[in-house]
């Protein structure tokens, strides 16, 4: 069966074109790490027909349409407190300072105590105050 129309040379290769645009589109989306891999895109190359009484001529539309997966939702969790002055604060929940392993805090005074071992590592503790 011989082709009617040249799918690479339609319409001065601008259907060609916007199926390889799409296409791109799709594999940047499948191969983004922020989306879900088991989701399925879609790419769907339309073309709307629409012709004169005399059926002779017909204008045609082309659309390259893609569904691609969304992005992943990134999570986070706030703690709520209050300031004791009717104001409400909030703040990032984060498990540990980068590189922390333990800080212990003297319950009367909210000091921060150090042993031997983290004094002669020459830890910096400036700046850091416990707020309860």
């Amino acid at each position: 069966m011989e082709n009617m129309i040249n799918l690479e040379n339609f319409a001065e290769g601008a259907l060609a074109e916007k199926m390889d645009m799409a296409l791109k589109e799709v594999l940047g989306n499948i191969s983004d790490p922020n989306t879900d891999y088991k989701l399925k895109r879609k790419l769907t190359l339309e073309m709307t027909f629409a012709s004169g009484e005399d059926r002779e001529l017909a204008e045609v539309a082309i659309i390259a349409k893609t569904k691609l997966a969304p992005n992943k939702p990134i999570a986070t969790k706030i703690v709520i407190g209050t300031d004791g002055k009717g104001g409400i604060l909030a703040s990032e929940y984060k498990k540990q300072v980068p590189g922390q392993s333990v800080m212990r805090v003297e319950d009367g005074t909210g000091e921060i105590v150090t042993t031997a071992e983290e004094k002669e590592k020459a830890i910096d503790l400036k700046g850091i105050k416990l707020v309860k």
